[in-house]
């Protein structure tokens, strides 16, 4: 297992050449253990360039077993493009081409890592890594049969082809963990059952958050493999009738939860967070503005040791969440985290020239303004101690508008 003070997160990105985006550099707040990162700019800024590329850079890594310090890679694979030209051109010719493609995605991007040593990178069944774009195929294949794990296991070290298998046969993985429960039931392998278990409550959990439905269950039809999403209202829908928004969201999420799950068979802990590095292009795609807000939320709650890095035209997602490296490619600046106490009209000013409402991060600091308010309406000098403790706790968070319209309250 990895700690996340041993994952080599990813702390700064040079863009080299990427076409018409060149030469300037995209440092990341020094959070700890790591920032998400959030690129936004109006279109045709290259958000979804940069994050391809970064791709193309990350997969390569997974290549090179050599561990590469890579403020220097460039000069490192030229030299040993040149030996294994030199040494035997024949033998060595698919070696030295691998590493010539290499050194084009390098040529791009240059990211340094918080650990300059990727040695990690080398076991893909103990870290997540995936990389989601835009055009996410939320189609779920029917199934006839249970299976075995093993090509589920073996899509976990595949570049190319791992997402969307994961989310075509993402109904297949939960019946093969259906099936190996009953398997567990006839044995009385109670630790097995209760993995079980709690690995299908906790996709029921997140169920009910996106369709704000507590009483949301998953309910498994064994005579004909089928699942169906019974909500509070009766109503039964299953994977693939999903209205588009709730489609594009549980394609993220079937993708990253049946990772999870692999990758905790694999280290024995089905109570293991694992690191990793997730790139998501357009996370609110088909997405109501409400779920847009709850998109990171969820996604760093389940999974707390990935640093996910997305590319986003939404103020909602934009800001969501803490701890996170705002980068706006139009101007080439970093938002930073004052990006989640600003008011949708500061943000759809800046970047896309409309108004709409503060943050949910900022909602959470008004609630709480209001409640000290309200609790100690009579006792002034111990309102103004709890309000100032609460401003000086999120003082990054509090942008000038914010801070006007609080002390606004105060005045009521």
């Amino acid at each position: 297992m990895i700690t996340p003070a041993e994952f080599p997160y990813i702390t700064s990105i040079h863009v080299n050449d990427c076409y018409t985006y060149q030469n300037f550099d995209i440092d990341l707040v020094k959070h700890q253990p790591f920032s998400h990162l959030i690129l936004t700019g109006k279109n045709g800024s290259g958000k979804s360039t940069i994050l391809k590329n970064l791709d193309l850079h990350i997969t390569s890594l997974f290549h090179n077993n050599e561990n590469i310090e890579l403020n220097d890679s460039i000069n490192k694979l030229k030299k040993e493009i040149k030996r294994l030209e030199n040494s035997n051109p024949t033998s060595n010719q698919s070696q030295a081409n691998d590493l010539k493609n290499i050194l084009k995605t390098f040529g791009r991007l240059l990211i340094t890592f918080s650990i300059q040593d990727n040695v990690y990178f080398n076991n893909r069944k103990r870290f997540i890594y995936s990389y989601l774009s835009p055009i996410r195929n939320s189609k779920v294949n029917n199934v006839l049969s249970p299976t075995k794990q093993d090509e589920f296991e073996r899509q976990l070290t595949q570049n190319k082809t791992s997402s969307e298998y994961f989310i075509k046969n993402f109904k297949q993985f939960l019946v093969n963990r259906k099936v190996n429960q009953a398997f567990a039931q006839l044995r009385n392998n109670k630790e097995e059952i209760e993995k079980t278990n709690t690995f299908f409550e906790g996709i029921e959990s997140i169920f009910g958050e996106i369709f704000e439905d507590k009483n949301l269950k998953l309910i498994f039809v064994e005579d004909s493999y089928e699942f169906f999403i019974q909500l509070n209202d009766g109503r039964q829908l299953t994977f693939d009738i999903l209205p588009d928004g709730f489609s594009a969201f549980l394609s993220i999420l079937m993708d990253l939860f049946t990772r999870l799950d692999l990758i905790r068979k694999s280290v024995g802990n089905f109570t293991y967070d694992p690191c990793g590095i997730v790139l998501i292009d357009e996370p609110e795609t088909h997405l109501h503005l409400s779920l847009q807000y709850q998109v990171l939320p969820i996604l760093t709650k389940l999974f707390p040791n990935v640093q996910f890095i997305v590319a986003t035209h939404s103020p909602a997602v934009i800001s969501s969440i803490k701890n996170v490296t705002v980068f706006d490619l139009t101007s080439k600046e970093v938002m930073s985290d004052e990006a989640v106490g600003k008011s949708f009209s500061e943000l759809m000013v800046s970047h896309f020239g409309l108004d709409n409402e503060f943050s949910n991060v900022a909602d959470g600091i008004f609630d709480k303004f209001n409640a000290i308010i309200k609790e100690y309406r009579g006792n002034i000098p111990q309102r103004n101690a709890k309000l100032k403790e609460l401003l000086n706790e999120n003082e990054k968070y509090i942008s000038p508008t914010m801070r006007f319209e609080l002390e606004a309250k105060l005045s009521e």
